[in-house]
């Protein structure tokens, strides 16, 4: 509560193809001047780069959901159209909140394969 956050937002493409909106939501504390970067590189690579910090533990919420109208206009798709919402709460190597992601992921653009050791 009462923490500056930066909110970033941005549609991503896979292989030239828009497949991915995502709200990115930053503890501004750990990332002054962020907004001055290039911010269409990858963030991860940005906070390493820039700020020393790598992703420690993250947690990932998934969830099928209808694409509301932010989504949906950036993905040139209908609103109401079906995706997948991954919401990602991300902490960095000393176990600090760091960020926050929304992420909502065209249906027909999502391949999920699982492999677990013995």
């Amino acid at each position: 509560a009462l923490s500056s956050v930066y909110q970033i937002r941005r549609a991503r493409r896979v292989d030239g193809r828009l497949v991915l909106y995502v709200e990115h939501y930053l503890n501004a504390q750990y990332f002054p001047g962020i907004l001055g970067h290039d911010l269409t590189r990858s963030l991860t690579e940005l906070y390493a780069s820039e700020y020393g910090i790598h992703y420690g533990r993250v947690r990932f919420d998934m969830v099928p959901t209808a694409l509301h109208a932010e989504a949906a206009a950036p993905l040139k798709v209908a609103v109401g159209s079906p995706a997948l919402r991954i919401s990602r709460i991300n902490r960095d190597q000393r176990g600090r909140l760091i960020d926050c992601d929304l992420e909502f992921w065209r249906h027909d653009a999502i391949h999920i394969s699982v492999e677990v050791p013995q």
